[in-house]
């Protein structure tokens, strides 16, 4: 079973204290931080740095051993290790990280979806189906929609080089599914107060762990 950490950045947001969250990053991901414009910016980024050190060194990879390559559509895995494998994501003060020894893919964000993005980019049945519901329930659909399919994408490692139309994902009270067939990935969510969460993986839904900022 994989294992899924979320850890609150809003301590450290509109501060710079954030920056000692780069100390022992990779130098790619310290020069990203850096030269964000924005302060917020920088801070998820280092945020999904260290919690990602900390994951893997709770897996058995320590921070000595953990180097990285990116696969050809740019999803980061570790060098010359097949598993575990991971997926990161962050919005607003959120940052995650997923790890597991199968393909999985995380994504979290605030309603901010439209129906005229869905239209635009999700599979014609998302968008008819998000077009149905009464106005005041389109906005959590359609941003269950767009995690789902953000998981599903970073877990089959092809980011948006795939359109978001090229397969669907169907919504029910009870939850969200691939309408892949032959798929062996399936769809968790979860919700963070206004955020919504999926992850998509092969394995059963593990706990979300709440992850505590260090001291700084």
């Amino acid at each position: 079973m994989g294992n899924l950490y979320a850890m609150n950045l809003s301590a450290v947001l509109p501060e710079e204290r954030w920056h000692v969250l780069l100390e022992g990053l990779p130098e790619e991901r310290q020069r990203r931080a850096l030269a964000c414009r924005r302060a917020e910016d920088g801070a998820r980024i280092a945020g999904a740095g260290w919690l990602l050190r900390q994951a893997l060194d709770w897996w058995g990879i320590p921070p000595a051993q953990q180097a990285f390559i990116k696969n050809p559509w740019g999803k980061p895995k570790l060098l010359n290790q097949t598993r575990p494998q991971f997926s990161l994501s962050h919005s607003g003060p959120w940052v995650l990280c997923a790890v597991g020894d199968a393909p999985l893919g995380v994504d979290i964000e605030s309603s901010r979806c439209t129906m005229q993005m869905a239209s635009r980019f999700f599979h014609p049945r998302e968008a008819a189906f998000a077009a149905s519901l009464p106005p005041e329930e389109q906005a959590e659909a359609l941003c269950r929609l767009w995690v789902a399919k953000e998981a599903f994408l970073k877990a089959e490692g092809t980011g948006l080089h795939r359109p978001l139309s090229s397969f669907c994902v169907r919504l029910t009270k009870e939850g969200a599914s691939l309408e892949i067939p032959g798929t062996l990935l399936r769809l968790h969510e979860y919700a963070l107060g206004a955020y919504r969460v999926c992850l998509c993986a092969r394995e059963s839904r593990p706990a979300l762990i709440p992850v505590v900022l260090p001291a700084l």
